[in-house]
């Protein structure tokens, strides 16, 4: 490591002492993060470690006690929906990824009647979280803290088993109902899911500010664009056009006011029901990639494909679009993706 990244991590480490204790998280301005060698300004690796240990959670610390307590308070109603997609879907995978495969296992053989199952999941082709080992910041190989791809490969540093140790994601859900946002004030159908429609950041908070709906740090966000709808009702011919044959999605726009939008409210995670979170194919020249901001930069989960359909119904039929929300990724050490088993609680 060099001198000028020990030292920006080192700046870094200071601010933090402000983050940890509770519920009243303070960041540094954007501008004002210590530059780290070879990674754009706002890269924030080293704010989170502490005693000379590297973080492997990133912006899940924000969730400390206080902050989990605080959510708590959401639930008022007892109703509950996971946000798991079924794990046969998406039914065609895209970017040559394996489809879902259950056997059933039948142990009359062995003298019981009884059965087992066996499933094989590629764990992006379905509801998942994106683990901080990922996706790399393309120019330099790098992933969050300073994870070289050479060590990324053969080693568990930055994996999904890191957040299971910790206690999982436990939280403030902030579901930002977009689709029916858009359909409400345009009176006509959305953009296609299967599209590169860009949702940007000023819709997102029109959209908020339509729900009534104020964000916290340390809040989970989860975006509604359509996609899983979509699937939900296109036939098998219209979903492998949309899908294996077609690499384009909708999503958040990938631009430098999202990126800052999200830095100024410091989610913990955030999730969508659309393929990538943001809009797919990103603009990698451009330096605006989400990915590499949201899971290298900041060290951010990212979840993608969510159903998201059912708690839409429920935040509309009860005008709250805040719950209580958990999520126990699947324990495996260096885990690079995993389903989400989220539960969102009213």
């Amino acid at each position: 490591m060099s001198n000028a990244l020990k030292t920006a991590q080192n700046r870094l480490s200071a601010l933090a002492s402000t983050l940890t204790g509770g519920s009243s998280q303070v960041f540094p301005a954007f501008d004002d993060l210590p530059k780290v060698e070879g990674q754009p300004q706002g890269c924030i690796w080293g704010l989170f470690d502490t005693e000379g240990k590297k973080d492997e959670v990133g912006t899940l610390n924000l969730l400390t006690k206080d902050v989990v307590r605080e959510a708590s308070r959401e639930i008022t109603t007892g109703e509950h929906v996971q946000l798991d997609w079924c794990l046969e879907n998406v039914q065609f995978p895209g970017f040559g990824r394996k489809p879902f495969e259950q056997k059933v296992v039948d142990l009359a053989p062995l003298g019981f009647s009884a059965l087992d199952d066996e499933v094989y999941i590629n764990t992006q082709s379905g509801s998942q979280w994106d683990s901080l080992k990922h996706f790399a910041h393309q120019k330099t190989g790098m992933y969050y803290n300073g994870l070289s791809h050479q060590e990324a490969t053969k080693s568990v540093t930055n994996g999904i088993h890191n957040w299971c140790e910790r206690g999982g994601i436990v939280g403030r859900g902030v579901l930002v109902d977009w689709l029916r946002w858009y359909e409400q004030k345009n009176g006509k159908e959305p953009p296609s899911p299967v599209s590169r429609h860009e949702i940007p950041a000023k819709e997102l908070e029109e959209t908020l500010k339509w729900q009534g709906t104020t964000t916290r740090p340390g809040d989970i966000l989860l975006v509604r664009s359509g996609y899983v709808r979509w699937h939900n009702f296109a036939s098998p011919e219209d979903r492998k056009r949309g899908t294996q044959d077609n690499s384009v999605a909708i999503g958040v726009q990938n631009s430098e006011e999202t990126v800052r939008w999200l830095y100024d409210r410091h989610f913990a995670a955030v999730a969508g029901d659309t393929v990538a979170f943001e809009a797919w194919p990103p603009p990698m020249e451009a330096g605006w990639c989400l990915h590499e901001w949201l899971l290298v930069q900041w060290g951010t989960p990212i979840g993608e494909m969510w159903d998201l359909e059912e708690l839409s119904k429920i935040c509309e039929k009860n005008g709250r679009w805040s719950f209580f929300l958990t999520s126990a990724p699947l324990h495996v050490k260096g885990g690079v993706g995993s389903p989400p088993g989220a539960i969102a609680v009213f």
